[in-house]
């Protein structure tokens, strides 16, 4: 596991995503505290399992929009017939 700062992760965050992809953990410091982890997604159930929890906060973030907000019905319904990403190829 690497430590690694806020700023430092704002600044090389194309370098955490590839080392991420190979595996490695990182400890996010904020002011010389530890204050989480940034880990691997290990398999696909865990894959299937944030499509899943990411899926129904969207759902509720859409429909706490104003109805005169951004989106209508129609693009809505297009953007929540997407496929997750765990399937997308």
């Amino acid at each position: 596991m690497h430590a690694i700062s806020i700023k430092d992760l704002r600044n090389k965050m194309p370098f955490v995503r590839s080392e991420l992809k190979k595996g490695t953990s990182f400890l996010i410091i904020y002011q010389s505290i530890p204050i989480g982890k940034l880990t691997p997604v290990q398999t696909n159930e865990e894959i299937e399992v944030i499509d899943d929890e990411f899926r129904e906060v969207e759902a509720a973030q859409i429909a706490d929009l104003p109805e005169n907000e951004y989106l209508t019905q129609k693009e809505i319904d297009y953007y929540m017939s997407l496929p997750p990403l765990s399937e997308k190829k």
